[in-house]
């Protein structure tokens, strides 16, 4: 909203659908704070949409609400929700507002409401769930990856996956251009030549762990967010005049594949069975107030 002028047609619409939310818009950059336990819910659709495409089947749009119910709850018990809040207000500020978009996030309210209180837990507790867009053909062991505490959410196989458009994009740099990304963040960085990349360590389902580039050593994910990959699996490739990465998936390959959960809701399945598949030791039960 600018200044000396009065809301808009975007303003009045998220005013109506998300009146809590409002008032985090309002803040603009520094966010204020949440502090009713009891209004966790109101934010919820807007949360589920800012991390899924508008246009997936509605069981799993309830798949990943229960996902964003669980994180957000989390953060919302240690008093850091604001900024996931936020962010999902500034993505549904960029959406044009008309009906379409009405009906659209009907989908997310209605998967709000039919699954209200519910979340994953292990042992009684509420648990953090990962979750990225594609896959390689597998999900990686999060055990592997972020430790034991994760156990919960293993490995499992996402053939579907390997049948997106966008299961592998090619990603390339000249030597100047690689340098000057990584310099923005490590200005001691330097590389003379092409050869001076290495893939040191990768997990059991490809994804790049450790990586030597120039006089420096990266965590996959590290380098992955850096040249702005799509994902920490990929190979490299030394071409005449630049370094090609060619990646498979999008993101960072742990939990639920959305797209794979799509596919399941396009095969009748419900949201539990999705949820299930994905994290098959959690328990589906509801808040207790």
């Amino acid at each position: 909203m600018k200044a000396g002028k009065g809301p808009g047609i975007s303003g009045i619409l998220i005013l109506f659908l998300l009146p809590y939310l409002l008032t985090v818009i309002i803040c603009g950059r520094k966010a204020c704070p949440v502090s009713r336990e009891s209004d966790m819910e109101d934010y919820l659709p807007a949360v589920t949409a800012s991390q899924i495409s508008w246009d997936a089947p509605r069981e799993a749009i309830k798949a990943q609400t229960i996902i964003a119910r669980n994180n957000l709850y989390l953060e919302w018990k240690k008093g850091t929700a604001a900024n996931t809040i936020q962010n999902a207000s500034q993505a549904l500020k960029k959406r044009k507002m008309d009906d379409l978009f009405l009906e659209q996030f009907q989908k997310f309210q209605d998967a709000a409401a039919d699954t209200r209180g519910q979340v994953l837990m292990k042992d009684g507790d509420v648990v953090e769930l990962p979750y990225h867009e594609l896959s390689q053909g597998k999900t990686r062991d999060a055990q592997e990856v972020l430790g034991d505490a994760f156990s919960y959410a293993p490995s499992v196989e996402t053939p579907e996956d390997i049948n997106s458009p966008s299961y592998i994009q090619g990603c390339y740099f000249s030597l100047d251009d690689l340098k000057k990304q990584i310099q923005n963040t490590y200005p001691g960085f330097s590389i003379d030549d092409m050869g001076e990349i290495e893939i040191k360590n990768t997990d059991r389902a490809g994804y790049v762990m450790e990586i030597n580039v120039g006089n420096q050593e990266f965590q996959g994910e590290k380098i992955r967010e850096i040249l702005h990959l799509p994902s920490s699996c990929f190979t490299v490739q030394t071409l005449e005049n630049e370094v090609r990465f060619l990646c498979k998936g999008i993101g960072h390959g742990v939990g639920l594949s959305q797209y794979t959960a799509e596919k399941m809701a396009g095969q009748k399945k419900k949201y539990e069975e999705i949820l299930n598949y994905f994290f098959p030791d959690l328990k589906l039960k509801e808040i207790q107030k």
